[in-house]
């Protein structure tokens, strides 16, 4: 399949990593669309994919507008002296937008699987299992490291969640279980394919919080018993 040189550039600019989770030119530094920057904002996000831990805007602000000072300045060696002259006057403020998780349960349960999964590729479960706790700590900063490195490299993770399932799930456990001290939870596997297709942790769960879905560990008692007896059947 041939691309043009527009079509190369645009898979290019949503592709590469800006620091602080973000992946091509989105809103999370502006709170605007690319198309409605300033050039000297866009400029000022040209500076930073050259090396995002060292321009990384929120720590080392300075460096990143120097870098971008040095991109407009080759706007001079291409006879644009007067635009650079006014761009180069222009502050440079940041307006973060506040990025908005919909589904907190699965997402967190999804970065729990991803963490084991790193722990047992680059085996780190055994530390992380260890009596001793400097080596379960040790073990434990290592493994954030890591999975850190994974997801700043552009991974992209793909999940079974039925996102019209979840909504449901949610108004489901929010108006049968409504006494404000009884919590609960939902786990719904699609039978045939064996996925996990919708994951509630708790009535009002929030992102990172006690995740009722499979972080609370109780004896299922008497509700096991359809399963031992039915479920064989099919």
């Amino acid at each position: 399949m041939k691309k043009s040189k527009s079509e190369i550039i645009e898979l290019y600019m949503n592709a590469i990593y800006f620091h602080n989770g973000v992946y091509g030119t989105s809103q999370f530094y502006f709170s605007k669309p690319t198309a409605e920057l300033s050039k000297a904002e866009l400029s000022f996000l040209a500076a930073i994919p050259n090396n995002p831990e060292l321009y990384n805007p929120l720590k080392h602000f300075d460096k990143t507008k120097k870098r971008q000072e040095r991109i407009l300045k080759q706007m001079v060696a291409e006879g644009k002296q007067n635009e650079y002259k006014k761009l180069i006057k222009n502050t440079i403020k940041l307006d973060l937008s506040t990025s908005v998780d919909l589904y907190p349960d699965y997402v967190t349960y999804t970065h729990q699987e991803l963490k084991n999964l790193v722990a047992s590729s680059e085996g780190l479960t055994k530390s992380l299992q260890s009596s001793d706790e400097a080596t379960r700590q040790q073990a434990e900063v290592e493994l954030n490291k890591r999975g850190e490195k994974l997801l700043n490299s552009g991974v992209t993770i793909h999940t079974p969640l039925d996102t019209k399932l979840q909504t449901l799930s949610k108004t489901a456990i929010q108006s049968k279980i409504g006494v404000n001290d009884i919590e609960g939870a939902i786990v719904v596997i699609q039978h045939h394919t064996h996925e996990l297709v919708s994951l509630i942790g708790g009535k009002d769960y929030k992102k990172n919080s006690f995740n009722r879905a499979y972080q609370s560990y109780r004896q299922p008692g008497s509700a096991i018993k359809p399963l031992l007896d039915y479920a064989p059947l099919y």
